[in-house]
C-alpha cells in the first residue's frame, strides 16, 4: 500500500515537470527559475525512486530471511522426529537383546540356547538394516550418493530381480509375471535402481496373498516407465499420502518383523536422485501400481 501511495508521487512530480517546462517553453520565463525547479524535483524523483526501490528489496530480503527460517525449523522438527523414530525403532531390538542375554548370563533360557542366539543375530541384523537405512537416506538427503548413472539394459535386471525374489513370493503364494518389453534400456545408477525394485517390489509381495504380481518395462516418448502391480490389499488416498513419510507403515501387522519403514522414504530419494518420479495408483482390496519414469539417457 506504502509502495503504491509512492508511485502516486512519482507520476504527480513526472506531471508537475513535464508542465514547467512546457510552461517555460511557452511563456519564455526566466531559465535558472526553470533550471532550479527542474534540480529540485528531479532530487525528489531520484529520492523517492530509491526508496521505493530499497523498500522493495528490503521487502524480497524479509521474505527470503521468513522462507528461510521456515526451512531452518521444518529441518529442525525433521531431525528432531527421525531422532525420537530412530530412537523408538532401536528400542525394541535393542530390550530384546539385553534381556535374552541377560538370560544366557543367569542361566534361565537352559535349553534354549540355540534359540536365544538366533534371535539375538536377528535383532543385531534388524539395528544393522536400520542404521544403514538411516545413513543412506541422510548421504542422500544431502546429495552425497557417490554413484555414477550409465546406460544399462534394465529388462536384464528385472529379470535377475524377479529370479532373486521368487521364494519370497512364493512364502506369500504370489506369482510374480514377467510382461518387460525385451531391451529397455535407461540412464541411471544400476545399484540405485535396483534398490528402487526391491523396495517395490518387497512391498507388493507383503501386502499381496495367494495374488498375481506383474513387472513391465516399456518405453513411451522417449522415458522408460516401469510398473509394479499387485492383487494386494489396496490403500487408501491418506495412506498413499502418509507413505513416503519416514518409519511410516501402512499395515505394521503385515510389515515383516525387522523392516524400519525407511523404504519408500529412500525410494522416493533415490528416484529424484535419478531425475525421475513416480506415481503410485490404489484401490482397496483391489492391489496397487508403481509405476516409476526414468530417462533414457543423461539430461
Amino acid at each position: 500500500m506504502k509502495n503504491r501511495g509512492l508511485e502516486i508521487i512519482l507520476i504527480v512530480l513526472s506531471t508537475l515537470l513535464f508542465l514547467l517546462t512546457s510552461w517555460v517553453f511557452i511563456n519564455n520565463a526566466n531559465v535558472a527559475l526553470f533550471v532550479i525547479l527542474v534540480i529540485v524535483i528531479g532530487l525528489f524523483v531520484t529520492t523517492i525512486t530509491l526508496v521505493t526501490r530499497q523498500k522493495k528489496v528490503t521487502a524480497q530480503q524479509a521474505d527470503e530471511i521468513a522462507t528461510l527460517q521456515q526451512e531452518i525449523v521444518k529441518q529442525r522438527d525433521e531431525e528432531a522426529t527421525m531422532l525420537a523414530n530412530v530412537s523408538h525403532e532401536m528400542r525394541t531390538p535393542l530390550t530384546t537383546i539385553t534381556g535374552l542375554a541377560e538370560g544366557l548370563q543367569y542361566g534361565v533360557m537352559e535349553g534354549n540356547e540355540q534359540r536365544s542366539y538366533d534371535l539375538i543375530k536377528e535383532e543385531a541384523d534388524r539395528l544393522t538394516r536400520l542404521v544403514r537405512s538411516v545413513l543412506s537416506l541422510e548421504r542422500m538427503r544431502q546429495g552425497n550418493a557417490g554413484d555414477q548413472a550409465e546406460n544399462f539394459n534394465v529388462t536384464s535386471l528385472i529379470s535377475e530381480l524377479i529370479e532373486k525374489m521368487w521364494p519370497q513370493a512364493n512364502k506369500f503364494g504370489n506369482e510374480i509375471q514377467n510382461l518387460c518389453e525385451p531391451d529397455v534400456y535407461v540412464y541411471a545408477v544400476v545399484d540405485q535402481v535396483e534398490r528402487i525394485l526391491i523396495n517395490i517390489l518387497a512391498n507388493a509381495i507383503q501386502f499381496t496373498k495367494n495374488g498375481i504380481i506383474t513387472v513391465s518395462a516399456k518405453d513411451v516418448a522417449g522415458k522408460t516407465h516401469l510398473f509394479v502391480t499387485d492383487t494386494g490389499i489396496g490403500m487408501t488416498a491418506e495412506q498413499i499420502d502418509r507413505m513416503w513419510q519416514r518409519y511410516y507403515k501402512v499395515d505394521p501387522s503385515r510389515t515383516i518383523k525387522g523392516e524400519s519403514g525407511l523404504g519408500m522414504s529412500i525410494v522416493r530419494e533415490l528416484i529424484k536422485a535419478n531425475n525421475g518420479e513416480i506415481k503410485v495408483t490404489s484401490k482397496v482390496d483391489v492391489g496397487t501400481t508403481f509405476e516409476v519414469v526414468l530417462p533414457q539417457k543423461s539430461s
